[in-house]
């Protein structure tokens, strides 16, 4: 295999060390079994998870110490290796010296919590075996096993997502220029910063000129192993190009600093970073995909929404929870470390540009009418909706106003990143503090928006009926006035490992047993499945203990589901209580006034699908997966199922919508109150209750039926409720 690969790549350095490799697992073990007799391990173990705890916000066990150990001993390894054939460094090349030989010189390895131990002279021979005549790939090494190592679940908790080097590359070869001083105040494993080195050492400047652009290159993060990981990258291709012994390298600009909160890190680093202040001319990167509520640490969402409020971008109270890291970044940063004039250019989350909770970051207050955005039509590069913007930074006090900065230069690009359409994007209203949604204004003109539903502010979310697991069950048997109570197994089987709690044969009231249904349940008018939920509640919907006395069984088992959400719920939460969290916002309670039909949709998810409830006939208590609006007029309920199951309305709610999320986007479009009186409505409405008798058989037939093999039964249908809903909106 040695004589075959003659470059040490990204995917042959994943296939060889990479955690189903073989050196990988003797190495895991030889960690452990030296753990166990090191009493240095103890020291560095406590140090690393005081500091990764505050990143990760939960407990964080040996094995992921052991994982970072590995990967950090690798690079060192990588290293030395290089230096020792490296002509210009002087290292005989054997285990004892690897024994001696310490690189905290280079500032690449530098966070002792690491150096706890070697590789032993084993592990050592074996990796010194396969690599030791190869040639080092002029790439990004890394890449591939760090996103290995550090597991996807674990990245993702930190909004860590890895940018395509395709992509990198056409972002940089767009906004840089030679010896332009630049940031990535987010580097992760640096795929950015090792992309413009590249850059840089395959220009045709001089080596002079090549060292002062390099020294110009910065990078943070809040991540150690994301630092060492992409110091050891870029050091590893300097030396290809640099003779280290006479010192001529030049410094990598990595530094351990959160760019939201720089002053915090200060003490952590080599430099002064107030130095850095407004003296950089483009902040490029992908910064954290996070919103507010998955943030892992209580006072850090509360620094987070006290600077959200300073920047100006703070959206209200109901949106408070879906505070956008990146869009903090795109503004907080350019006010710390931008120069006048200096650009940021950023991958994004594409819910900046049509979510609710960013109109007043789209008011772009501190940049100038020179914005421009990428777009991504069908998730090219992230199974999230994303975008990438470019802006000019100009400062808070400046006399542009929001109208000037619009239309916005949009660019849209395929698969291969081959520009398919110059185009502007613009908003549907652009108001004194910020926008709504930004579209193509091709879209905005074929919408033809005229004015909201009045439907929009009588539709409400459904209650947040989690942690499922504490609530669901099926029913196992009747026993008098009680019922004997086990864990919905379908609900267990999807719950997170956190909440895979399992309760069976409890005994409550019959009192307390209620229905509900989940997105998955609904298919186009029609509920396949109602399911069975415990609610500690009166008749008004109440936590009542004194009511509670009443029936012990059903307060034992509320005490005890309470009590497991206590243990487990996140540390950043105030909901303190299962019955406040079931009842947030008062979502459950509201329902108490539920009257007797109740038309539902989807908040989430790729088409819309409604359904109406006959609520006279069962209760029915609507879960945060969707919205409701409760009305005494069955033709009403069915006139809005038919609507909401327009093919031709999801069709534009897909160009509007926030990432997965509907909400109440149905709403931006004028469905009219229902008329008693007009013949169209009352056709839909008709149209409506056949639909759901049809739908109904096909269940019947096949319970397992999904919503495209429904639309396809119905598809003549639905060509006739698009036709009068047509024709209702041109009334």
């Amino acid at each position: 295999m040695d004589k075959i690969k003659k470059f040490l790549d990204s995917h042959f350095i994943s296939e060889i060390f990479g955690v189903n490799s073989k050196i990988y697992l003797k190495s895991l073990e030889y960690l452990k079994e030296q753990a166990e007799k090191l009493k240095a391990y103890e020291i560095n173990f406590r140090e690393w998870k005081n500091f990764y705890t505050n990143i990760y916000g939960y407990e964080i066990n040996s094995d992921l110490f052991f994982k970072h150990t590995y990967f950090i001993l690798l690079l060192e390894l990588l290293i030395y290796f290089k230096l020792s054939n490296h002509k210009n460094f002087n290292i005989t090349g054997d285990y004892e010296e690897y024994l001696k030989i310490n690189l905290k010189q280079l500032k690449i390895l530098d966070f002792s919590y690491f150096s706890w131990i070697k590789f032993n002279k084993d592990l050592f021979t074996e990796i010194n075996k396969i690599i030791r005549d190869m040639k080092f790939a002029k790439e990004e090494l890394f890449s591939n096993i760090y996103q290995e190592i550090i597991l996807p679940d674990i990245r993702h908790k930190i909004g860590e997502f890895y940018t395509p080097s395709t992509l990198v590359k056409k972002m940089i070869d767009n906004i840089y220029s030679m010896g332009s001083r630049i940031l990535d105040p987010s580097c992760g494993s640096g795929n950015f910063l090792i992309n413009l080195v590249i850059k840089i050492l395959d220009s045709s400047e001089s080596e002079q000129k090549k060292s002062k652009a390099l020294a110009n290159i910065y990078g943070f993060d809040i991540n150690p192993l994301a630092i060492v990981v992409t110091k050891s990258n870029i050091f590893l291709l300097l030396l290809e190009y640099f003779n280290i012994k006479n010192h001529i390298t030049p410094r990598i600009n990595i530094f351990l600093i959160d760019s939201l909160f720089p002053e915090i890190y200060n003490k952590e680093t080599s430099i002064n970073i107030k130095n850095l202040y407004h003296s950089f001319d483009i902040i490029i990167g992908n910064p954290p995909w996070l919103t507010y509520k998955d943030l892992p640490i209580k006072d850090y969402q509360n620094r987070i929404r006290e600077l959200s409020q300073n920047l100006g971008i703070k959206p209200p109270s109901q949106y408070i929870t879906h505070i956008e890291l990146a869009a903090i970044f795109f503004y907080a940063t350019p006010l710390n470390f931008l120069k006048k004039n200096g650009y940021v250019f950023f991958v994004m989350p594409k819910s900046v540009l049509n979510g609710d909770h960013c109109n007043k970051f789209r008011a772009f207050s501190i940049f100038s009418n020179n914005l421009e955005i990428w777009d991504f039509p069908n998730n090219y590069f992230f199974n999230v909706n994303h975008i990438c913007l470019k802006a000019e930074y100009i400062g808070k006090n400046n006399n542009i106003s929001i109208k000037e900065r619009y239309p916005i230069k949009a660019k849209l690009f395929n698969n291969k990143l081959e520009l398919k359409k110059e185009t502007y994007y613009s908003s549907l209203k652009i108001e004194k503090n910020g926008s709504k949604l930004l579209l193509p204004k091709q879209q905005l003109e074929i919408f033809n928006i005229r004015e909201k539903s009045p439907y929009k502010d009588k539709f409400f979310q459904g209650a947040t009926i989690v942690p499922r697991t504490l609530i669901f069950f099926k029913k196992k048997e009747k026993k008098g006035d009680s019922i004997i109570i086990s864990t919905d197994p379908d609900v267990l089987s999807r719950a997170k490992k956190k909440w895979a709690f399992q309760f069976r044969d409890r005994e409550i009231e019959q009192w307390f047993k209620f229905k509900t249904f989940l997105n998955l349940d609904l298919i186009p008018f029609f509920i396949k499945r109602k399911r069975n939920i415990f609610l500690p509640v009166n008749e008004k919907y109440e936590l009542d203990f004194d009511f509670l006395q009443n029936y012990p069984k059903a307060l034992n088992f509320y005490k005890e589901m309470n009590k497991i959400y206590q243990q487990n719920k996140k540390k950043t939460s105030d909901i303190n209580t299962l019955f406040e969290n079931i009842n947030y916002w008062n979502k459950l309670q509201k329902q108490i006034n539920n009257k007797s039909f109740i038309a539902v949709y989807n908040a989430s998810g790729s088409t819309l699908k409604a359904a109406v409830i006959d609520n006279k006939k069962q209760q029915v208590i609507v879960g945060s997966e969707n919205y409701y609006y409760s009305t005494d007029s069955e033709n009403e309920a069915y006139y809005l199922s038919a609507f909401l199951n327009d093919p031709n309305l999801s069709k534009k709610i897909k160009l509007i919508k926030s990432s997965r999320h509907i909400h109440k986007r149905p709403f931006l479009f004028p469905i009219p109150l229902y008329d008693e009186f007009n013949p169209l409505h009352k056709q839909l409405a008709k149209t409506g209750k056949k639909c759901e008798l049809v739908v109904y058989d096909l269940f019947m037939n096949n319970p397992k039926i999904t919503s495209d093999k429904v639309k396809m039964f119905l598809h003549q249908k639905l060509n006739k409720i698009q036709n009068i809903t047509e024709q209702i909106f041109s009334e």
